[in-house]
């Protein structure tokens, strides 16, 4: 069997297998690279047998199948770089590439004839093909290693396809008297386009991996924020008791433990029943929003109830705590009165306080039930307070007298 023969039947074997391996990565949704190119080797074996089929010899121009196929595979190979970037409908782009291949493939084979002519214009055509396959390759937005080697091999497909048109055309002029050189054109041909093959498949898994990657941040993304959403009171954007069980252990192991302050809105069942709830949480959000003006950014802000609050001072001395939180009735008033706060509670608000340490020596779950029981002592004073001094609406009120209680 001659060398140009058998290379021929290497590079026939070699476009199928390959075609295989593109058609199955791409089968189902499978990447629309992988499959325009599949369909490119499957031109390019269709081409290559048809130099095989005895029937072919009986055609007025026996190359013409040869070349319109060809052509094909040049126009699936664009396609498959354009569909990188670009959302290139596969079976419209086909069909105008079946309609315009075929007049070309005509004039090519009926004004060349069947020698070296033919082979000369024949690879020149492919050598346009691999040069705007190349260039698109390297103008894609997509990076990656595979992207340089895929562009690499159609670069020097079109070098080689370069030299064809050079040596066919010496043989053209010459009688049709090819080269030892143009023997091996098949053996050439399935080395670059195997290797261009392995590129591309490369390229085009390393861009499926940078989807993925992006798909997989933006579903972590979605997730944080859907669990921020469930920990956040929609009322006042403070922490939830949800938010409170995730940390909880981590508060109990704390070796440095800190300071728990319970605070609770006064007075609004009875702003509720007289003003609305609407007011109610007007009242709710003014004492939230003062609170946070008293912590610092480590610090958590926890809506323990409906008209109550927990914060969690980590760190914090009890002294350094009762201290800060002696300024709450002022911070309080500072947001009613404040321009800013249109959602602010207008009129006199006031709010018990109780705090205690945490400690490994003291639970947090036993400084909670002493802060809440020291809460509502003060809270029981503000109302023997307020009954016995009457209400007094549109002023500041008292300090609240910050508890020295210790955990019993």
């Amino acid at each position: 069997m001659e060398l140009s023969v058998l290379g021929l039947l290497l590079q026939t074997i070699g476009a199928a297998l390959l075609a295989l391996v593109l058609l199955y990565l791409s089968r189902g949704d499978g990447n629309r690279v992988l499959r325009a190119a599949g369909y490119a080797w499957v031109f390019l074996y269709l081409a290559l047998a048809s130099l095989f089929l005895p029937f072919g010899r009986e055609l007025p121009l026996p190359n013409l199948p040869y070349q319109y196929l060809k052509l094909l595979y040049m126009a699936a190979l664009v396609i498959a770089a354009l569909r990188m970037d670009r959302a290139v409908r596969l079976g419209k782009s086909f069909g105008i590439a079946a309609l315009g291949a075929a007049p070309a493939a005509f004039g090519i084979v009926r004004f060349t004839g069947e020698g070296s002519l033919f082979y000369a214009v024949h690879t020149g055509v492919l050598a346009t093909g691999w040069l705007l396959v190349a260039t698109l390759i390297f103008r894609s937005h997509v990076s990656g290693l595979g992207k340089q080697f895929a562009g690499f091999m159609a670069l020097l497909t079109f070098l080689a396809e370069l030299v064809y048109v050079v040596f066919f055309g010496l043989s053209a002029v010459s009688g049709d008297r090819n080269p030892a050189f143009l023997s091996f054109t098949g053996f050439y041909d399935l080395f670059l386009e195997m290797f261009f093959g392995i590129g591309l498949i490369i390229w085009t898994m390393e861009d499926t991996e940078a989807r993925l990657a992006t798909v997989h941040a933006r579903v972590t993304d979605d997730t944080h924020r859907s669990k921020r959403r469930v920990q956040i009171d929609p009322l006042t954007e403070a922490y939830n008791r949800f938010f409170l069980d995730e940390i909880r252990p981590n508060l109990a192991r704390a070796p440095s433990g800190g300071t728990i302050v319970l605070i609770d809105v006064d007075g609004l069942k009875t702003i509720n029943d007289q003003e609305g709830h609407e007011e109610g949480d007007k009242a709710i959000w003014t004492v939230a929003t003062a609170i946070k003006k008293l912590i610092r950014g480590d610090d958590y802000l926890i809506r323990w109830g409906g008209d109550e609050f927990l914060v969690i001072l980590p760190g914090m001395d009890e002294e350094l705590a009762k201290k800060r939180f002696y300024m709450l009735p002022a911070k309080i008033d500072e947001v009613r009165q404040s321009p800013m706060s249109p959602r602010a509670y207008q009129k006199f608000l006031t709010a018990s306080v109780g705090v205690t340490p945490f400690s490994p020596r003291l639970p947090f779950d036993i400084a909670v039930e002493t802060a809440d029981r020291v809460m509502y002592e003060r809270k029981k004073a503000h109302k023997e307070m307020r009954g016995a001094e009457g209400p007094r609406r549109g002023a500041t009120g008292p300090m609240p007298r910050i508890s020295t209680d210790k955990p019993r």
